[in-house]
């Protein structure tokens, strides 16, 4: 009877309407969260976009329950779609629990996936650290070094996301770089000029 249960909250999250998705894996943490993962995982192989949507979603909010299970799914798979559902739940679970510290195997399995052969993964990777913040300033900056422009691209508006005072200065330094490819400086002179506007809007003491 249980498992029926649990059958009928997968069906909610085929369904279109995004609040009964959300209904469905709340009730899948809280109630069924051994069962209920494994399955979600299962699901990121999913041909039906809309499904793997939802699914990756609903990883999101397992939160650090997830955070090792999808290491080993993400280094073990050859399916680039699956990989990058992984990456995408990394960005889900940090966008919900901000500041949640990502463990070392998540973190290489992150930073394996910023080299992956699909640019799909590879940059989706960039935008998972994102959402990680701080922990992950120093995989960002090497991307922003490195010799691909796209990823370099969305390590700069990564970066320019992560409240921290010391990346605006990271930054200023990485436009004096020489070999930094045009786009790239571009893209950095566009983060300074909205870390500094966002700057410009903040309440000053006294």
């Amino acid at each position: 009877m249980e498992m029926e249960a649990l059958d009928i909250l997968f069906d909610d999250l085929a369904h279109p309407n995004p609040y009964i998705q959300s209904q469905a894996f709340m009730a899948m943490v809280r109630d069924w969260p051994q069962q209920a993962l494994p399955r979600l995982l299962g699901l990121l192989a999913q041909p039906d976009i809309a499904l793997r949507r939802a699914s990756v979603r609903g990883i999101g909010a397992f939160g650090a329950a997830a955070l090792l299970p999808l290491a080993d799914l993400l280094m073990a798979s050859t399916d680039s779609t699956i990989r990058a559902s992984c990456v995408k739940a990394y960005a889900q679970v940090a966008s919900n629990q901000p500041g949640i510290h990502f463990p070392e195997t998540a973190m290489r399995a992150l930073e394996e996936a910023l080299s992956d052969d699909s640019p799909v993964v590879a940059v989706a990777s960039v935008m998972a650290l994102g959402q990680v913040g701080g922990q992950a300033v120093p995989l960002l900056l090497r991307v922003v070094g490195g010799d691909n422009p796209a990823q370099a691209v969305a390590a700069v508006n990564a970066l320019a996301q992560i409240d921290d005072p010391a990346i605006e200065r990271t930054l200023r330094d990485l436009q004096n770089q020489p070999q930094l490819d045009s786009y790239v400086r571009e893209t950095l002179e566009s983060a300074l000029a909205r870390i500094r506007d966002l700057q410009a809007r903040q309440p000053q003491p006294g």
